[in-house]
């Protein structure tokens, strides 16, 4: 039988109470940690997160009518994009106000009908940030007093259901089976029952330990034992995967019970943006895990007002381009493979604006120009998942913060998933989501950084590769290798993780196991000190204690009963691109002896006299020994007479010019180890490329030279 309106309503504002309660939960934490005055790096994090929590908040609101709660959401929002973007501070009189309206948004969403609060005055005083004196007392006399509204909630408030169905026999003369029956399981219970199940997977992984401990101990009167435990392994192995599957079947959901609410949506912000949207969905059937669903509304909410906000144009403007009047928003389902579900939300817009993306991506400094220049399509494409980043030409209550699709990405990726983007102009846009089937069991890498293990989620990772020092090259003293014609930025694990060890001589510096680690078409190559082995494990919380702990989403146990973190990569790309940091020295240096450290010697090959000076200058104040070449001529021929570490030069010079002179030196067998700096003002990616070619190890550019850039990569090259 179909649910009636008013039956889906109140499933609707049910799920917003479980879904605002933790946004709500997370703003009361960032408010006492705000308290505590934290150091800068931290308070913008703090701040950045507050402002997401009631960005997600107001859109849950809006989707199920709870105005008031929206309209303060709003405001609260407003005064932390001011205070994100520094244009406001965090004074007492400030903080007073936004602890008043956390209040008032903790009753609203409480349903305390006894407890009343002056709404419309709290409002104007967040809307022009001015100090506000005991909002209760001057709410008891208002005379516009905000009678709270109360949040309807289901009929009963106990825990969600779930059906599950089972067969039972009964004893008939025709041994034929009855009808099957079907029982009332809380979700909780079931919740226990797969949270134990999953604890056999640790303890087949300790069983197989166990195997190989007694493989490398070699005894032969224990070869009979091994014979019969390898024999249980396997039968324990398969009941354990059959046991973890059923029960996790049980906690699949559809689709539909997420799609129910889109309709609605499309239908109120189509008419909101005065545009007339035709609405397909697909596969609502396939079933995932029922907490992935609840963790994908936010999502997919934000998505569909992209669609409808920056994608399908109005009616005229669609006549116009030769377009039906009536644009479509598409979302398929389906299940690929046993392990991953995709989802496909696409319109027929106008596409993306890429170059407004870029001018966005600049004006908020969320990328330096050089490394835009650098970029690809796709690159560019997903700036658009970077905070800060919009396409929207003013700022309004549902976009122009650049915020929604950072939003999204952060939350899809948070699952174990992963989203990607195409989009073209005048013809439409496409997200992809792909997600895990179910949550809990994971598998993933160890490896080793120093002397702490760590497991790397095998969904993050691309490929595992090792290199030497031969294959990395650098740009504005950043490292970064190249593969398969991708340049991909090369980064230390401990650096990221802020691991330190005292530096010990290394027997094999010149090969370094890579991670290439890859969320959002965003790829980093991460420089571990070995790599061990794969492994399927269950992931515990952390805790309380350490659930603000940055870079780890939890922990496993190894078969030897260790325990070790898991990582959490959206975090540690993020903290590589907000941290700018690089890999450091890749390889670890070598104890200091006693005997007199060499004075390195640089060939600088310049034309311009004020250039040659300058950077002469600057080298021989870092220490080194210089000598200087009018073209590069003139340094191919010094080269042949006199030793030197390096060479840096410029590119446009008479008789030979930087990429002539590199290749020059990359041919000949004498000089071919040499490392070579491009210092030059030509920019384009075609000039980079073409530095690349002739075999520099780096490349500066002129107009964004900084003294210890040079420095830098000259000691990295060294």
């Amino acid at each position: 039988m179909a649910k009636s309106q008013d039956d889906f309503l109140r499933e609707l504002l049910a799920d917003f109470k479980i879904e605002a309660a933790e946004h709500q939960h997370v703003i009361a934490e960032c408010m006492l940690l705000l308290e505590k005055q934290p150091p800068p790096g931290e308070y913008q994090k703090i701040i950045e997160t507050t402002f997401r929590e009631f960005h997600s908040l107001k859109g849950a609101a809006r989707a199920v009518n709870q105005g008031d709660i929206e309209r303060l959401c709003q405001a609260m929002e407003g005064v932390f994009h001011q205070l994100k973007e520094g244009r406001a501070l965090l004074t007492p009189p400030l903080f007073d106000l936004i602890f008043s309206g956390a209040d008032v948004l903790n009753t609203l969403l409480s349903g305390q009908g006894s407890r009343t609060n002056n709404l419309p005055q709290l409002l104007k005083a967040i809307e022009n940030q001015v100090d506000v004196i005991n909002l209760d007392q001057q709410s008891a006399t208002s005379e516009h007093a905000f009678t709270l509204q109360q949040v309807e909630t289901t009929a009963s408030d106990a825990e969600s259901k779930v059906t599950v169905s089972t067969t039972q026999y009964e004893p008939v003369s025709n041994e034929q089976q009855t009808q099957k029956e079907t029982v009332r399981i809380a979700t909780s219970k079931l919740n226990s029952i797969l949270r134990q199940s999953e604890e056999f997977i640790s303890a087949r992984a300790e069983l197989d330990y166990y195997i190989r401990e007694m493989d490398r101990l070699n005894h032969p009167e224990l070869q009979l034992l091994r014979r019969d435990l390898v024999k249980f392994n396997h039968t324990f192995s398969r009941m354990v995967d059959e046991l973890v599957h059923d029960i996790k079947n049980t906690l699949l959901f559809p689709f539909s019970s997420l799609t129910d609410i889109v309709p609605m949506i499309v239908r109120d912000l189509g008419r909101e943006f005065g545009k007339e949207i035709d609405l397909a969905i697909t596969g609502a059937e396939t079933e995932i895990d029922r907490r992935i669903l609840e963790e994908m509304k936010d999502p997919l909410i934000h998505l569909i007002r992209n669609c409808i906000d920056h994608g399908v144009e109005k009616p005229d403007v669609r006549i116009r381009n030769g377009k039906p009047a009536r644009g479509t928003i598409k979302i398929s389902i389906s299940q690929e493979s046993g392990r991953k579900v995709d989802i496909v939300l696409c319109d027929d817009g106008a596409g993306i604006d890429r170059e407004k993306l870029r001018e966005s991506a600049l004006k908020n400094s969320v990328v330096s120009s050089q490394n835009l220049d650098l970029m690809n399509d796709q690159e560019i494409l997903n700036l658009i998942f970077r905070s800060g980043v919009t396409t929207s030409p003013m700022i309004t209550d549902l976009s122009g913060r650049g915020l929604g699709m950072a939003i999204v990405a952060a939350k899809v990726e948070g699952l174990g998933g992963s989203i990607t983007i195409e989009s073209e102009a005048g013809q439409g846009t496409s997200f992809v989501i792909s997600l895990p089937l179910s949550l809990s069991t994971f598998r993933g890498v160890v490896v080793r950084v120093f002397s702490q293990l760590f497991v790397v989620p095998t969904s993050a990772i691309e490929r595992v590769i090792r290199i030497n020092t031969h294959d990395i090259m650098y740009a504005e003293s950043k490292p970064f290798l190249s593969l398969n014609g991708e340049n991909i930025a090369l980064i230390k694990l401990a650096d990221t993780l802020g691991l330190t060890e005292r530096r010990q001589r290394q027997t094999n510096e010149f090969n370094f196991p890579v991670l290439i680690v890859t969320m959002a078409h965003r790829k980093i190559g991460f420089l571990v000190d070995e790599v061990l082995a794969e492994q399927e494990g269950v992931v515990k919380d952390l805790g309380p204690q350490l659930v603000h702990v940055r870079n780890l989403a939890g922990a496993t146990v190894l078969g030897s009963g260790q325990v070790i973190p898991i990582l959490h990569v959206p975090e540690l790309i993020e903290s590589v691109l907000s941290m700018h940091q690089t890999a450091g020295t890749l390889h670890q240096a070598a104890e200091p002896d006693d005997s007199t450290e060499k004075q390195i010697k640089i060939l600088v090959a310049e034309d311009s006299i004020t250039s040659r000076m300058l950077l002469r200058n600057i080298l021989e104040t870092a220490g080194f020994q210089v000598k200087t070449a009018v073209d590069g001529l003139e340094a191919f021929q010094i080269l042949q007479n006199d030793p030197f570490d390096l060479v840096v030069t410029d590119v446009e010079m008479p008789g030979m010019n930087g990429f002539e002179l590199t290749s020059k030196i990359r041919t000949d067998a004498r000089f071919m180890a040499i490392p070579v700096v491009l210092v030059t003002a030509l920019s384009s990616d075609w000039d980079r490329q073409r530095g690349l070619e002739a075999g520099a190890n780096a490349y500066i550019v002129k107009s964004n030279f900084e003294q210890s850039n040079l420095v830098e990569t000259i000691h990295r090259l060294i």
